[in-house]
């Protein structure tokens, strides 16, 4: 990532990211897909409806994973092979200790939050057993994430998205197992997710202590070392808590919508399986742009960070408004996927589209935000993509509000779009004045730096010299002056 074209290397690294993303939300589509046609739309809202609630703690734990593989990918630019060991045993330790405590307490609080956001009867069984599944074996999930994270820290975008296709594949066989076969309902669909990760994680762990040495920690790694947890926190903290505080927002909504009609909710929870997967798509943009300018940060290349990260955001802008054209002609056949035939009305369809025509129309802002808050995260400033953060989580519950006022669904459907606009009104701001004038966040205190020269050899130094060996051009010029002299005298001596 610090040296070559900057466009190509990050598309060339976000292909991989970017197939991987959509076969994510694919297995998510298809647990989603599964349980309506099988189970009916009362299980499919249900499992629908705990969305926000999921995101809330799932959330957390993957923004987590993603800052620890930040420092990573700094080690990695800076060619600290021994820093890149001991911040992979520090993520694994953190991650381990964190999500074992959370899942503790999501277990327990999942039932109370289900009520308190007014789940409708009918759902909240399915509801009620789906998300506590998921809670209890987030562990598997949260280290498939950090191994993956990894991975694409140090460059390698390919194997994550063959193990996550993997994992695609065995979540829809042990979806059909477990619904189909076994009859576990909406639980069985939980189980086929969690065990589809846990066995994913573990080859992929396996994989990188076989083929990336430079990843192969030992003991003396994972010694105690309060600083050391302190700096992954910085980084990881910022990204787990802006996650959690858009998921807030996310609640807020899912209470607004559950005071509307069951027609209403089970259009919204298809159309944001179908407008997850065009997000996901743009999403993967920012992790592209989080390692780019991670490892160039390292290596001190800010020319890099600059040039790479314009460009990238043009072609962003672009994709974002080809995929919204995309999801709003395709909107009714993809609505069909999810719904049986039977339960098909020209109301679910409206309802369908006016949600996705908020979301989709806006994507441009969604894929602006994902470049500035990823690249501002890439250098450091972790606190600053917080505060968009905030910013878009004021959005939700306002619009959340209103929405709850005039029972609206249209209102309801703007609650993305709104946040994506607050935030990029917030952030990116922030994230141009960083790019005009790019300052280390690490010293005694902010200092202005020189940009390199973008043709320079990163890593190179300086030799340095003998003090018995004059510089070159300092003996030419002496040269000169003597030949000059001995020109003056013979002239005066003529």
């Amino acid at each position: 990532m610090t040296t070559g074209s900057p466009l190509r290397k990050i598309l060339v690294f976000m292909l991989p990211l970017l197939i991987g993303n959509v076969f994510q939300q694919m297995y998510s589509m298809v647990d989603t897909i599964i349980v309506g046609q099988t189970l009916g739309s009362a299980a499919l809202s249900g499992v629908g409806s705990t969305g926000s609630i999921s995101f809330l703690i799932l959330g957390f734990v993957s923004g987590l994973t993603q800052g620890f593989a930040i420092m990573v990918s700094q080690r990695r630019g800076a060619r600290d092979d021994e820093g890149m060991r001991r911040s992979f045993a520090t993520g694994i330790v953190l991650t381990v200790a964190i999500v074992s405590a959370l899942t503790v307490v999501a277990v327990f609080i999942a039932e109370p939050m289900l009520a308190a956001m007014n789940t409708k009867p009918e759902f909240f069984p399915y509801a009620l057993d789906y998300i506590s599944t998921i809670f209890g074996g987030m562990l598997l999930s949260a280290l498939y994430n950090q191994f993956s994270s990894t991975l694409r820290a140090i460059g390698d975008s390919v194997v994550p998205l063959l193990f996550l296709i993997l994992a695609s594949i065995l979540n829809a066989g042990l979806d059909c197992l477990f619904i189909m076969v076994f009859k576990m309902g909406v639980r069985g669909a939980a189980a086929a997710t969690l065990l589809s990760n846990g066995i994913s994680a573990l080859l992929t762990f396996i994989y990188m202590w076989v083929k990336h040495p430079v990843l192969r920690f030992k003991p003396k790694h994972f010694a105690p070392d309060l600083k050391h947890y302190a700096k992954h926190l910085q980084l990881g903290l910022p990204m787990a808590l802006q996650l959690t505080v858009v998921s807030v927002g996310m609640i807020f909504g899912q209470s607004a919508l559950n005071t509307m009609e069951a027609e209403a909710v089970t259009a919204y929870v298809a159309a944001t399986k179908i407008d997850g997967l065009a997000c996901s798509i743009l999403n993967s943009t920012g992790t592209a742009t989080a390692t780019y300018v991670g490892q160039n940060y390292g290596a001190k290349r800010y020319d890099r960070i600059k040039s790479g990260v314009k460009r990238f955001a043009l072609f962003t802008v672009a994709t974002s408004v080809v995929l919204g054209a995309i999801v709003l002609a395709l909107h009714r056949p993809l609505v069909m996927l999810f719904i049986t035939e039977a339960e098909r009305t020209e109301k679910l369809y409206a309802y369908a589209l006016t949600y996705l025509l908020f979301n989709a129309g806006f994507y441009l802002f969604l894929g602006t935000l994902c470049i500035a808050r990823s690249a501002l995260q890439g250098m450091g400033r972790g606190t600053l993509a917080l505060g968009g953060a905030a910013a878009e989580v004021i959005m939700r519950v306002a619009v959340s509000l209103i929405a709850m006022r005039f029972s609206s669904f249209t209102i309801v459907s703007m609650l993305n779009c709104s946040s994506w606009v607050g935030a990029n009104a917030m952030l990116f701001p922030a994230f141009l004045v960083a790019l005009k004038k790019y300052v280390p966040l690490t010293g005694g205190g902010i200092k202005d730096l020189r940009m390199p020269c973008p043709s320079a050899v990163p890593f190179a130094s300086p030799q340095p010299q003998s003090r018995k060996q004059k510089p070159r051009n300092a003996s030419n010029a002496s040269k000169a002056r003597r030949d000059a002299k001995n020109k003056n005298d013979r002239a005066r001596h003529a």
